[in-house]
């Protein structure tokens, strides 16, 4: 003899409804976290690398001309202006200017260097340690800025 299944409904219950939509709400929000998580990832890895690459740059100059490494710097700072400028804004512009430019555009004080940038930037005159620990600090508050901005 066969059982009717409308008899067997009271043998083993159904899922409670309560608990599916517990983990139905668990599941939907860890997704959508993980899913906001790889969004901002994906966008802010690029930006990130890049500001590793020059601090990386950095290093290389100051191991190479340990000496007065301004002159590089300069290079350096001059070419990670061509990616977020203009090459009209900055193109042209020399010592105290260009000093001026690049604490406009950031937080940095690159402007207080300027009576002896031009000596570094154009003779062999040598820095002293903490005036190269204050330059390098500088390029590296003027790069995490820039990090911030959108490419051209």
């Amino acid at each position: 003899m066969t059982a009717p299944l409308e008899q067997l409904h009271d043998i083993l219950p159904g899922p409670q409804l309560n608990e599916l939509d517990n983990q139905n709400i668990v599941l939907i929000s860890a997704t959508l976290c993980t899913i906001l998580f790889l969004i901002l990832f994906y966008r802010l890895w690029p930006r990130y690398k890049f500001y590793w690459r020059l601090k990386r740059e950095l290093r290389v100059i100051i191991k190479k001309h340990p000496d007065n490494c301004v002159p590089a710097i300069n290079l350096l700072l001059k070419k990670i202006a061509s990616h977020f400028w203009v090459r009209e804004q900055f193109a042209g512009l020399h010592t105290i200017e260009w000093l001026k430019f690049l604490d406009k555009n950031s937080s940095c004080q690159f402007s207080r260097f300027s009576e002896k940038w031009e000596n570094w930037s154009y003779s062999n005159s040598s820095l002293s340690n903490q005036e190269k620990k204050a330059i390098i600090r500088e390029c590296k508050r003027w790069f995490r800025h820039v990090r911030n901005r959108r490419p051209l």
